[in-house]
């Protein structure tokens, strides 16, 4: 399984959202970016565990 190489990327956000953010990273014990990447992938529909299953094969 390949591993892919992260980057740091800085946008511009209303506090509400990060303010939604960081409380549901607190209610789920993850951090704020886990959070952020999360739901890129699901609004952009792409799951960790299909990237799993296809990688397998």
């Amino acid at each position: 399984m390949a591993i892919q190489k992260e980057k740091t990327v800085t946008f511009k956000c209303e506090e509400d959202l990060i303010a939604a953010a960081e409380v549901y990273a607190a209610n789920n014990e993850m951090d704020r970016s886990k959070v952020i990447r999360l739901a890129l992938k699901r609004f952009l529909n792409v799951s960790p565990v299909e990237k799993k299953r296809s990688a397998k094969n």
